[in-house]
């Protein structure tokens, strides 16, 4: 792999130097942005940008904000168990999309505010441009950009008729359709309709049918809509109407053991015990595929669903008065998702997890802009953000759970404890012989006194006085747990509810001074207030979910009971920029800033267990603030031939939102500070007009500078669980897990290198005038990251760096009419995780290694699988 990759990046060089050779110059088109709220040419903003036109996603088959990625420096998305669980993650930062944690880096789209990172997993379709921004966008975009913002714009209606119909089939059955027309409707009313359609069969393959599961895994089926009216009033005013509506229907992401963490000690047959029908003592239970992680196969119960809808209304107002702009953005969205989860993903109907997501945003924001080229520039606004949000989950009891499952489980542990105890008593009466004797006893291997006499050899009558004596077997108190167990409710055995309101208002501003015409020096300032209203209950109707007790000795700790109505979390911070730019001539800029970002504390939406409620976790917690100093050069070079930035940035986060894990529950809390700092490198060339490159490389140094308080290895929370297990029998209160000093340690998710290469070559085919010819190759490279669902530093979750090679042959009308191609998407089938995660319920399923303190050898992971070889053909056609 790493020769091909090497192969391919000498071959795009050479190319690239022989085009450059060429005395054809061609210049650049000028990529136009709005991060500061007006339209202004990319290379006179002074911060880091990258723009990413929707041609350019279109030849790149860059469907989704994660295909989008692979093209941006220190920019990632990744998802988890389920598509809600997406993470935007910008310069090693970025929180997860299932829970009511705000995110790290703002998703807006024509200006509105979307608030859920899982909101955006859908296709783009009919794009302008997407704009990346890197570092705290405090001031223009307020709360929750402490890392940077997407700011992404659509296409938008024009008099000129006009419109597109592009189609595409590929490998795993994909069709992929997305087309628009646009024109005028009268000389002032102008429409646009676009939309895109896409289904594929799942990139997995399940050998495990039982329960109603498929062979085949992760299927998608994705649907948008967008329909834009736009009204030149008069000539000082125009309204933009727009209505979107986007579903996506799927069956979750192919998620595989990984080989290498269960070879020591050997889980399969922990497992098959666990599972097994004649008991744990005589394992003849089923296991999940384990012998190879990157293969897309797997043996397990994977019956995952979501349902994903979403639709919105927006106004968007400009009226011109007196040189100024005054603008109004209005808008309304509806989210809602339906997500059904096998939890625990062995080859068995266990523990089932429903969870209804259901948001509602309302928002609206007036600036006022003054007129642009003028000494003085300057923008003012308000921003006001209402939010209700509701997270509906359950657990819900399989068929395989109480029986054999819990049985196994409890016969096992208690064997663990009862047989050297028995054996202990036992021994002044049959000497070396007891432990197999109490051994036998115990599990029920011998009932009877004579067979007992007579295996070991034992004086007549010892057997059955040994029998009477014995404490209970461990199948008599398997069968009253399991009947214990099944007698309760198996639907909705854990109902926990979270409710949320959030009322969000902003005051901001910015000034630009252009001191020579050379030196601009800006200065912003951003005050924001939240409130926060919500509420969680927790109810436990199968106690073979709650904590231990006397008075429920089987309990497996699952979550504890709670009801806390009455929530707040009220915050207001002051937010500012500071900036100044030189133009050192008239295509090189050199800037420097320093800047802060606030992102809002609020609840944990999620259940704790008896640990997390021992280590003082709060159902509130705080807002994390972050100063960043960046400074930069922009420079366009050869006649504009040659684009090349260049930024480095420091970025401080204080008060840093962690996620945490109590051994069975992710909960978020303040860790202390986290410093990320690195380069980022755009560029782009256009050297003839055959040939166009865009390259961008992230340099990324992550270091806790204070987390005495992050969450302990897997080894370590397993060892704590089976101290509370003894001490929950004794009515003995729970013992927190002691938490790992991870100062001086790097950040989750925060590789060093991440570098992307595309260039395409065209041309006109010979003897052919009207007819080109275009290759488009591209390489991604990600270098090695710990991509651990918790901040613990397991070395079990270090995920090595990987290349993605992508290749695009095709034809196309020298009028751009209409194109023809065919394409490989990571064309070598490299195999890489997105997140690695703990084996759910590992620690009360025995698939931690108690004795694996250092993380090696710790535990069953789990790892949510990249996306295999792709390949297809397309077509296109415009008029």
């Amino acid at each position: 792999m790493a020769r091909c990759a090497n192969a391919l990046k000498l071959s795009v060089a050479v190319v690239f130097l022989l085009g450059w050779n060429q005395n054809a110059w061609a210049e650049l088109e000028e990529i136009v942005v709005t991060a500061q709220k007006r339209v202004e040419n990319v290379q006179d903003v002074p911060i880091s940008i990258t723009a990413i036109s929707g041609n350019f996603m279109e030849e790149s088959g860059v469907y989704t904000l994660q295909d989008l990625s692979g093209f941006v420096p220190n920019l990632s998305l990744t998802h988890s168990s389920n598509v809600a669980n997406q993470r935007i993650i910008m310069r090693g930062v970025g929180s997860v999309g299932d829970s009511a944690i705000e995110p790290s880096v703002a998703v807006f789209v024509d200006g509105v505010y979307y608030p859920r990172p899982s909101s955006v997993v859908g296709s783009l379709t009919d794009l302008e441009m997407v704009e990346v921004l890197h570092g705290p966008q405090g001031t223009m975009f307020g709360r929750n950009a402490t890392m940077g913002a997407l700011n992404i714009r659509t296409a938008k209606p024009s008099q000129e008729f006009e419109g597109e119909i592009r189609a595409s089939y590929g490998s795993y059955d994909a069709v992929r359709t997305t087309g628009y027309v646009n024109g005028g409707i009268t000389d002032s009313v102008a429409g646009r309709l676009s939309f895109q359609y896409s289904d594929r069969d799942g990139y997995g393959e399940n050998t495990y049918t039982a329960h109603g599961n498929s062979d085949e895994v992760g299927a998608w089926e994705d649907l948008s809509l967008r329909g834009q009216l736009n009204f030149d009033v008069t000539e000082d005013i125009n309204i933009n109407l727009t209505a979107d509506y986007g579903s996506v229907d799927n069956e979750g992401n192919v998620i595989e053991v990984l080989d290498d963490t269960v070879v020591v000690p050997n889980y399969e047959r922990t497992i098959r015990a666990i599972l097994s029908p004649t008991g744990p003592f005589n394992p003849t239970g089923d296991a999940p595929e384990m012998t190879n992680g990157f293969d897309h196969a797997i043996h397990q119960d994977h019956r995952d669903t979501a349902d994903d809808e979403q639709w919105g209304l927006a106004a968007n107002i400009d009226w011109t008065f007196a040189d100024h702009t005054i603008r109004s953005i209005t808008a309304y969205r509806d989210w809602t998702n339906g997500t059904f989860e096998t939890v625990l993903r062995l080859p068995a109907d266990l523990l089932n997890r429903d969870t209804a997501y259901d948001l509602e945003t309302f928002s609206q924001e007036l600036q006022i802009l003054s007129p642009a080229g003028g000494k003085i520039e300057y923008i003012a606004g308000l921003y006001f953000h209402n939010e209700d949000y509701a997270i509906d989950q359950n657990f819900h009891i399989g068929a395989d759970f109480c029986a054999p499952t819990i049985n196994n489980l409890v016969q096992a542990r208690y064997a663990t404890a009862a047989i050297p105890a028995f054996a202990a008593a036992i021994a002044p009466l049959v000497g070396a012989s007891a432990p197999a004797i109490a051994g036998a006893i115990i599990t029920g291997a011998i009932t009877s006194g004579p067979i007992l006499d007579a295996v070991f050899g034992l004086p007549p009558g010892t057997g059955a006085a040994l029998l009477a004596a014995a404490p209970p077997s461990a199948p008599t108190l398997g069968g009253v747990a399991s009947a214990t167990c099944s007698a309760a409710p198996s639907i909705n055995a854990v109902d926990t509810q979270f409710n949320q309101d959030l009322t969000s208002f902003a005051l901001f501003g910015q000034l630009t001074f252009h001191i020579t015409d050379d030196i601009s020096l800006t200065g912003g300032l951003r005050w924001t207030t939240d409130d926060k209203e919500g509420s969680f209950s927790s109810i436990i109707n199968n106690q073979i979910l709650a904590p231990r007790s006397p008075t429920n000795p089987f309990g497996i700790d699952l979550r504890t009971a709670e009801n806390s109505p009455n929530l707040e979390f009220d915050d207001s911070e002051l937010t500012y920029l500071g900036n100044l730019s030189y133009k050192v001539t008239d295509n090189i800029m050199l800037y420097g800033s320093y800047s802060t970002g606030y992102k809002t504390g609020g609840f944990n939406s999620e259940g704790f267990n008896s640990i997390g409620i021992a280590s003082g976790v709060s159902r509130v917690f705080d807002s994390e603030t972050v100063d960043n100093y960046e400074f930069g050069v922009k420079s366009a070079l050869f006649d504009n031939t040659l684009v090349a930035n260049l930024a480095y940035f420091n970025t401080e986060i204080t008060n840093f939102q962690d996620r945490q894990f109590d051994g069975v529950n992710f909960m978020v809390r303040n860790a202390g500070v986290l410093t990320q700092q690195g380069l980022e490198i755009d560029i782009q060339a256009q050297p003839t007009d055959y040939l166009y490159a865009v390259m961008g490389v992230g340099l990324l140094d992550s270091e806790f500078d204070s987390f005495p308080n992050a969450t302990n290895l897997p080894a370590i929370v397993a060892a704590t669980q089976a101290t509370n297990n003894a001490r929950a029998l004794l009515g003995l209160p729970p013992l927190a897990v002691p938490p790992q000093d991870l100062t001086g340690t790097s950040n989750h998710f925060s590789p060093t290198w991440q570098f992307s290469l595309m260039a395409e070559w065209s041309g006109a085919v010979p003897k052919m005038d009207k007819l080109g010819w275009f290759l488009r190759l591209e390489h991604q490279y990600v270098s090695d990251q710990n991509l651990g669902a918790e901040t613990n530093n397991n070395p079990q979750s270090i995920q090595q760096g990987y290349n993605l090679i992508n290749a695009r042959l095709g034809i196309r009308s020298q009028d751009g009419k209409w194109e023809l191609a065919t394409f490989v998407r990571n064309a070598f089938d490299e195999g890489y995780c997105q997140t690695i995660f703990n084996q759910p319920v590992g620690t009360t399923l025995g698939l931690v290694n108690p004795a694996a303190t250092g993380g090696d050898n710790g535990g069953m992971q789990r790892c949510v699988m990249g996306a295999p070889q792709t390949w297809g053909v397309e077509a296109s056609y415009s008029f």
